[in-house]
This record gives structure tokens, C-alpha cells and sequence, in this order.
């Protein structure tokens, strides 16, 4: 079951779909891709997340960056939205206290996700990241996204046709963290027609409480 809530950060009312398990095992904050290039929280790749955790007991929240939906405020770079995000993880985990927390982004949104882990002390930072087709780099020769580092537990997911964030960008991002990367073979930036494997892959990585 899927609801909309309404909720304040910094630019005011932040519109999320509260996705909700039948029973609550845990939670997880999903982002979605550039808002300006039509990205929203109901894109096939933040919903695929987001099914994946309310299947697995998460209660998820998939939230519209500023500017976008009903969100106030403008547009911000990621820098704004970061911010955001790293609100709403607070006020996710202090309403369900004790709960293992989780994340997921794709593309901006995971982009987003890398600047907000670095805006939560450790005792807040998600449990396990699922970031696919991270930009890393420039995107189309217009924006460089100067993405930080995250020494964490991380999926990184990227298709090897995205010419929109480049597997070389990804990967020479990830080689000094020595993070591994699930190359989806012949995959584009939306992993068109690949959303069962990445079904299968982000299942494998997740680790959730059985009890």
C-alpha cells in the first residue's frame, strides 16, 4: 500500500510516497533521478528499490526532491538536496527508532545519497546503499558531478552502454575504495529491459533480519 505524505525541510514541504509492508521490519529512504530531465519517485528504477524493500518487510519512503511534485523550493544542484535527504533520514529513524535503515538511489538520486551519508553522523548512516548508474563525473559535458567518496557497504550498479554517466567515471571512482561494480553487459543509462536482473542482483546484496 502505497500513500502520500507530506513532511518540512529546510525549503518546506517535502511530498513522499510512503510505501507500507504489512508488517514493519525495517525502513529505507529511496531518491530518484534529475527532476529536470522528468526524474520523480515513481520511475521504474526508485520503484523497483522501492518494491524490493516493502517486499522484504521496509517501510519506504520515496521522496520528491524540492521543486518537484509537491515539494516547495527550487532546484539546487544536489547541494540543497542533499540536505533534504539527510533531513528526512533523521526524521525517518526517530520516528522508527531501532529499526535497520536502508537506502537506494539511481542516478542523481544517487548522487544525492553519496552527499547526504556524508551529512549523518554513523550511528544514523543507512545499514547497507544501493546506488545504481552513479554519475561520477561529467554528464553529457554539461554538469561535473563531484561525487564524494563512501567508505561503506555499497551496491554499485552501472550499465556498460550509459552514455549519460559513463562506466569509466564510476569506475575510477570506485578503484581507490576498492568497491566492487555489477556491470549490467550492454545495459544503457535506464537499464532498458534489465529490470530482472537487477532485481536479482540487488536482492543478493541486500541482508535483512529474518526474525
Amino acid at each position: 500500500m502505497t500513500e502520500k505524505i507530506y513532511l518540512q525541510c529546510e525549503a518546506g514541504q517535502v511530498q513522499v510516497y510512503e510505501d507500507l509492508p504489512e508488517n514493519i521490519k525495517a525502513i529505507a529512504l529511496v531518491t530518484h533521478p534529475h527532476p529536470l530531465m522528468g526524474g520523480n519517485p515513481k520511475h521504474k528504477i526508485p520503484q523497483l528499490m522501492a518494491e524490493i524493500f516493502a517486499e522484504h518487510g521496509c517501510l519506504v519512503w520515496r521522496p520528491n526532491f524540492r521543486g518537484s511534485g509537491d515539494s516547495q523550493g527550487e532546484h539546487d544542484d544536489g547541494v540543497g538536496e542533499s540536505k533534504d535527504i539527510a533531513n528526512l533520514a533523521m526524521q525517518m529513524q526517530e520516528k522508527y527508532p531501532n529499526l535497520p535503515f536502508y537506502a537506494g538511489g539511481f542516478s542523481f538520486g544517487s548522487h544525492v545519497w553519496a552527499k547526504s551519508f556524508h551529512l549523518l553522523d554513523q550511528a544514523h548512516r543507512p545499514k547497507q546503499m544501493v546506488l545504481a548508474g552513479l554519475p561520477a563525473g561529467r554528464v553529457r559535458d554539461m554538469v561535473d558531478y563531484q561525487t564524494p567518496e563512501i567508505d561503506h557497504d555499497i551496491l554499485l550498479i552501472h550499465g556498460e552502454q550509459d552514455d549519460i554517466t559513463p562506466l569509466a567515471d564510476v569506475v575510477a571512482w570506485a578503484k581507490p575504495q576498492r568497491h566492487p561494480i555489477t556491470i549490467m553487459p550492454g545495459a544503457n543509462h535506464f537499464f532498458t529491459g534489465y529490470l530482472n536482473p537487477l532485481r536479482t542482483v540487488i536482492e543478493r546484496f541486500l541482508v535483512f533480519d529474518q526474525t
